[in-house]
């Protein structure tokens, strides 16, 4: 089995305490970091890379990160494919926009509405951490996956 830490929506410019401590605490124990998108800077992406990182840009990333990281990406964890992007447009479309971007995935994991997600079209898992800065329902929140013979999604709420 597999255990990803899913964060997307950062929207920071430098590491702070505070990040480090969620970072080090909430993901102590998962495999893989995954990062949807909108870290906004090199900092952020730097300190992650302490981990097993797996990010994609945003629409808000700085021109560093906008130079190196894809704008989308396929893994396959435990034999799964997992699709990730960030997402665009208006908050209640990012998910049909994300739904064109990937064909024959077991799972989508993607960011920009700042809404916590997790849904199913068929056997399909949409998965949206939310956002550490500017939640759009009052809460931050990133993601925790466990992938093995099932596929297992939550959401934590953070500080």
């Amino acid at each position: 089995m597999t255990r990803i830490g899913v964060l997307s929506d950062s929207h920071l410019s430098r590491v702070t305490e505070e990040f480090k401590l969620l970072v080090q605490g909430v993901f102590q124990d998962v495999d893989i970091i995954i990062h949807a998108g909108d870290m906004v800077s090199r900092a952020i992406y730097d300190y992650l890379c302490n981990w097993d990182l797996r990010a994609v840009k945003g629409n808000m990333d700085d021109f560093d990160l906008d130079n190196l990281l894809p704008r989308k990406r396929i893994e396959v964890v435990e034999g799964r494919r997992v699709g990730i992007v960030h997402g665009r447009g208006a908050p209640y479309s990012v998910e049909q926009v994300v739904l064109s971007e990937f064909t024959d995935m077991d799972m989508i994991i993607f960011g920009h509405s700042h809404v916590p997600t997790y849904t199913k079209k068929g056997d399909l898992i949409l998965f949206n951490p939310g956002a550490l800065r500017n939640p759009a329902i009052g809460k931050k929140t990133v993601g925790m996956i466990e992938i093995g013979a099932e596929i297992t999604c939550r959401h934590v709420e953070v500080p």
